[in-house]
């Protein structure tokens, strides 16, 4: 068995997830994994210190996601961007809602930016034309220029979570041309930037069953392939919460054998498989526990951005790993300035 440790590790990646609360005397409080017979026992035992913590000190709710529409000058927003982001952001802030009550954590929701009960697009004009200025690869140039914007109505892009949203595509009846960056970089539990798309056909009722049977001709990174208008909207809206994803400190991860029953893991392929339960298409895509264990310790899921900024100091004292009945057992002890919720192994070489 020990021959077998060497091949599993490289898989490995030990990652503290800490909520921000106040440092106490005694920051050595142990607990045991294997203790616990279920994830759900799991769930109960990490939200009742997040609730006692919440019980000692005043919750700060300022913190919330920012969402961008980023266009070049010479062009407009695409058509009703105001009403479709609103929608697709309310469904993908649905979506974390249901999935984190499924796994234990209670009702906790992404905090969205409002005004007027409606989702606030801070729209930023591009210094640029829409000549080629833009591209993919303009991530940089953009996050530049939004960061000045942002600045005039005193909001430093560097401390905030910021979603943008670029109107950089070209729609010709059924012909889609996209050059958009799309990803997220950067991220932490206090900052985090995504690039996503938008597109006149991107629609949260793009997701359902099409009755009407339209067929895209969609071009992004390759030639011109056919895209039915449901495989569009999935494959665009789901790129958006994947995206977010990263922006909110999430790495791609595999779903465990167990999880992988409920779909596909969303920081997975997910992208690609976003609400295909609406059209009985499959199964969907699903948050794993891992992840929802870094997002209820994230200020945009916890309800406060206290010590967010803080500098983490995290000291190892001992640890160790063995490998008993097909399982890795890590067993140490730690000490942080930032108080410890939970620990999480990623191991995602079991599915591959």
């Amino acid at each position: 068995m020990k021959n077998l440790i060497p091949v599993i590790l490289p898989f490995l990646l030990l990652t503290l997830t800490q909520f921000a609360m106040e440092k106490r005397d005694n920051l050595e409080e142990s607990f045991r994994w294997s203790d616990f017979d279920s994830q759900s026992q799991k769930a109960e035992y990490i939200l009742k210190k997040i609730k006692k913590w919440q019980k000692q000190d005043h919750v700060d709710g300022s913190k919330k996601l920012r969402v961008v529409y980023f266009y070049p000058k010479d062009r407009k927003p695409l058509k009703n961007h105001l009403e479709r982001w609103d929608r697709i952001m309310n469904d993908i802030q649905n979506f974390f809602s249901i999935e984190m009550e499924r796994l234990g954590y209670g009702k906790s929701q992404l905090s969205l930016e409002k005004e007027n009960g409606k989702l606030k697009l801070h729209e930023v004009i591009g210094k640029g034309n829409d000549d080629g200025t833009y591209s993919y690869k303009s991530g940089g140039k953009i996050l530049g220029e939004v960061s000045q914007a942002l600045k005039l109505k005193g909001i430093n892009a560097k401390e905030e979570t910021l979603l943008i949203v670029c109107g950089l595509s070209q729609t010709d009846g059924k012909k889609v041309k996209i050059y958009s960056p799309y990803y997220g970089m950067g991220a932490n539990q206090n900052k985090g930037i995504c690039f996503v798309a938008d597109s006149d056909w991107l629609n949260i009722d793009g997701l359902r069953p099409d009755e009407s049977k339209t067929t895209l001709q969609v071009k992004e990174h390759r030639d011109y392939e056919p895209f039915s208008l449901a495989r569009f909207n999935t494959t665009y809206i789901g790129g958006t919460i994947h995206e977010l994803g990263h922006g909110l400190s999430l790495p791609h991860n595999l779903a465990t054998r167990v999880e992988s029953e409920k779909g596909t893991a969303l920081m997975g392929a997910g992208n690609y498989t976003y609400r295909q339960e609406w059209r009985k298409e499959g199964k969907g895509s699903f948050l794993t526990n891992a992840h929802a264990i870094r997002l209820i310790a994230h200020p945009l899921f916890s309800g406060t951005s206290k010590q967010a900024a803080q500098q983490s100091k995290l000291s190892i004292h001992s640890m160790n790993i063995e490998y008993i009945n097909d399982s890795l057992h890590l067993k140490g002890r730690l000490s942080s300035n930032i108080p410890t919720v939970a620990m999480i192994a990623y191991n995602d070489g079991e599915n591959k």
